[in-house]
């Protein structure tokens, strides 16, 4: 092997791994920006003793591909130690983050993926090399002979790793020839006192017989060495992991071991804590049957806890690590109502995303899935990246109130029926009897009770409504004036008129029109019913800005004498009414249904007199935002 003369000014590109177009692109872009084009030189298939008497001027940098078997991991690593004081750098596909990490781990200054990133990847590793205390760039040469002589005075000191080379001398012995320490390391553990010293004389304690062991078997296996171990540390045990590279001179023969060790006691009781971390959440998951998924927007893969599998009887990977994958296990009822409820908490509309649906067993039969999530994450643009959350398996509470459901539904069927036969005796009884005075306030009387007795069988039929939405867009107009109209009689007894505003007549909502057209007629009466006569009752519907998003309110106001303190406080309680003949269900029934909505709803008094019961619903956004970007 002739060495390539390099003359004063100019430098060289060592490439290790590379394919010679690859090392010759990487020269072209360097000398593109720069003009000065570096010598390309493949030392991949030099011997140690050829790496040995390679010399390295002050421009040099040393570019090694990653892969390949541990001959050249061990070329590389000798390769490295002989010239510390030259930038070097690996290039690494982009998709291989952790190989990245494991270079920059191992030395190397940089990594870079394509030869257009390499001008900018050089540039930092030189300015980093130039910041590095003491750091020295210049032309190193190989040994002529077995010289005492410390040829590696160029290491430098550095951040995390100690760094030493131990020479071996052709009786067999061993001595520290360089120990260079890390910034800030403490005392006891291979301090740069050992340098000049033998390794038996330097070394007290167990950490000699250890280190010592070690060096023969790298001397006598003339191979790499990596491991870990525990050493005591001024009193303290300390975990290593330790790197030795053997170290050929020209004619073969192993006269150094280079040596990298790094203490990582913090990093294994770190891990020793996520990993008990991760047990006692294992444990309180599997205690509360609770299923834990986590999804990567940005990958668009869903993370499912074994829990998560083991609640629909599949094993763990059961299914693709997507959203799809577990949309299509949803009955299809219930999938848009997850989605729009997924689209308002992504959107910011809602603090939290919560859900009832069916999901499919392995067994083909539906259970029943109470998802509660959050955002946990944001990418540098504010938009959400990452959402996490918990199902747990409400089966039995759904069939118990289906149960229930079932019972209220039977017990309202059996009322209704008397009711009915009571309302035509009473016509039939009117019929007969009206104009006899000692009878009317007898059958007025019974006519309140009965129309009492059916307005609360009507409101407990629609309070044990199921929770499904399964909503649809509606045109909102059209949903508050059917509601006016269906009032019209009632407004005409209490001679009251009701006025309507829009600040959008087009509005579309998704809602689900049965239910909020009672939401709508329940606020309406209550108002009807608490306003004086001839009163105006106001509905006005417009978009207003909360908590730095779009809501649409729908307020309804009366001039009556407005909430006590009490019903202010109590108004939403089931059962709970100071009208007299009330069920004490319609606000709570109001209340249940915004929610399911993804809104909320709140009772307050008019300064000018009168109450005001406003609904506040999350203004649609389009599907083309956060939840289709998370699905790919």
């Amino acid at each position: 092997m002739t060495e390539t003369e390099v003359l004063v000014g100019e430098w060289r590109l060592s490439a290790m791994g590379l394919s010679p177009r690859t090392a010759r692109a990487l020269a072209g872009r360097i000398a593109a920006s720069s003009g000065r084009p570096p010598f390309v030189v493949d030392v991949s298939a030099w011997s140690e003793s050829e790496l040995e008497e390679c010399r390295c001027g002050p421009g040099d940098v040393i570019v090694v591909g990653t892969g390949g078997d541990a001959r050249r991991a061990e070329r590389v690593r000798a390769f490295r130690a002989r010239h510390p004081g030259v930038p070097a750098l690996a290039r690494v596909p982009r998709h291989r983050s952790a190989e990245a990490l494991e270079m920059l781990r191992s030395g190397f200054q940089e990594v870079f993926s394509d030869v257009t990133s390499f001008p900018a990847a050089l540039e930092r590793a030189r300015a980093r090399m130039a910041a590095l205390p003491g750091a020295r760039i210049e032309t190193v040469a190989g040994p002529a002979s077995e010289s005492p002589e410390p040829p590696f005075d160029t290491v430098v000191p550095n951040v995390f790793d100690w760094i030493y080379v131990v020479g071996i001398g052709e009786d067999g012995r061993m001595g520290f020839e360089t120990v260079n320490p890390p910034l800030h390391a403490g005392a006891g553990f291979l301090s740069s006192e050992l340098a000049g010293r033998s390794v038996e004389e330097g070394l007290a304690g167990p950490s000699a017989g250890q280190l010592v062991a070690h060096f023969a078997r790298v001397l006598g296996e003339g191979l790499p060495l990596q491991f870990e171990e525990e050493h005591v540390v001024a009193g303290k045990v300390r975990a290593f992991q330790t790197s030795l590279t053997p170290v050929r001179n020209k004619w073969g023969r192993i006269h150094r071991i280079a040596g990298i060790s790094r203490d990582i006691t913090a990093l294994k009781e770190a891990l020793s804590a996520l990993r008990a971390s991760e047990e006692r959440l294992n444990h309180a998951l599997e205690g509360t049957q609770q299923g834990l998924w986590d999804w990567d927007l940005a990958t668009g893969r869903v993370y499912r806890s074994p829990r998560w599998f083991g609640m629909i009887g599949l094993p763990p990977g059961g299914i693709d690590d997507s959203f799809d994958a577990g949309l299509k296990l949803i009955h299809p009822d219930d999938r848009r109502q997850l989605e729009s409820a997924m689209s308002a908490h992504l959107e910011g509309r809602v603090p939290r995303l919560e859900a009832e649906y069916r999901l499919r067993a392995r067994n083909g039969e539906w259970i029943w899935i109470f998802d509660a999530g959050k955002v946990v994450a944001w990418d540098p643009g504010g938009r959400p990246s990452r959402v996490a959350g918990m199902c747990t398996d409400i089966t039995e509470r759904r069939r118990a109130e289906e149960a229930l459901r079932a019972l209220v539904g039977g017990v309202v069927h059996e009322i209704r029926n008397p009711v009915y036969g009571i309302f035509i005796n009473l016509d039939a009884l009117e019929a007969t009897f009206g104009e006899e005075p000692r009878y009317g306030s007898f059958v007025t009387a019974l006519r309140e009770s009965a129309e009492r007795i059916a307005s609360l069988v009507n409101d407990l039929r629609d309070y044990g409504e199921p929770r499904t939405l399964s909503p649809e867009p509606h045109l909102v107009r059209d949903l508050v004036e059917n509601t006016v109209r269906s009032c019209e009689k009632l407004a005409s007894d209490r001679s009251c008129r009701v006025t309507v505003e829009f600040e959008d007549p087009s509005l579309l909502l998704p809602l689900n029109g049965r239910r909020m057209h009672q939401v709508f007629r329940n606020l309406l009466e209550n108002a009807l019913l608490h306003s004086p006569p001839g009163g105006i009752v106001r509905v006005d519907v417009r978009k207003v800005l909360a908590d730095g998003f779009d809501w649409w309110t729908f307020t309804v106001a009366d001039a009556g004498t407005g909430f006590d303190a009490e019903t202010l406080t109590r108004a939403f309680e089931p059962f709970f009414t100071r009208r007299k003949g009330g069920t004490g269900l319609g606000l709570s029934i109001v209340k249940r249904v915004v929610e399911e909505h993804g809104g909320s709803v709140e009772a307050a008094n008019r300064p000018e007199g009168g109450a005001r019961v406003t609904v506040r619903l999350p203004a649609p956004r389009s599907r083309a935002g956060a939840l289709e970007a998370g699905r790919g």
